[in-house]
């Protein structure tokens, strides 16, 4: 698979925006910044043949290791499909604070806290 330049740029680009909100639409090929607390990154989603293939890269925060933990969502979502990415969070939590979901409805992508979504 190739990646392009300007693909790569937006999501440099993103990891340094605003975080995402309840049901942010995602746009083809533009990422989105990602914050599950001490996890941070970018999510994006691509059409090819008519499948939504989302993807969604994370890197641990403050981790006080020399390397951070990344963690790499890759899927294709079909027409009114969710598909949720929990990372590590607090003990004893439910894990809605460190859960997100991609959903697709139609043409639309939309990126969501858990607490916004059906769980």
């Amino acid at each position: 698979m190739r990646i392009s330049s300007k693909t790569l740029l937006a999501v440099a680009l993103t990891l340094a925006s605003a975080t995402a909100s309840p049901a942010t639409e995602l746009s083809p090929a533009s990422a989105q910044s990602v914050d599950l607390g001490a996890y941070r990154g970018s999510a994006y989603y691509t059409v090819e043949k008519g499948r939504y293939r989302v993807v969604a890269t994370l890197a641990s925060v403050n981790s006080g290791n020399d390397q951070p933990q990344v963690i790499r969502l890759v899927t294709t979502l079909n027409p009114e499909q969710t598909v949720h990415l929990s990372v590590p969070g607090t003990l004893g939590s439910d894990g809605r604070e460190t859960t997100i979901a991609f959903s697709r409805s139609g043409d639309r992508v939309d990126v969501a806290s858990a607490d916004s979504t059906a769980y």
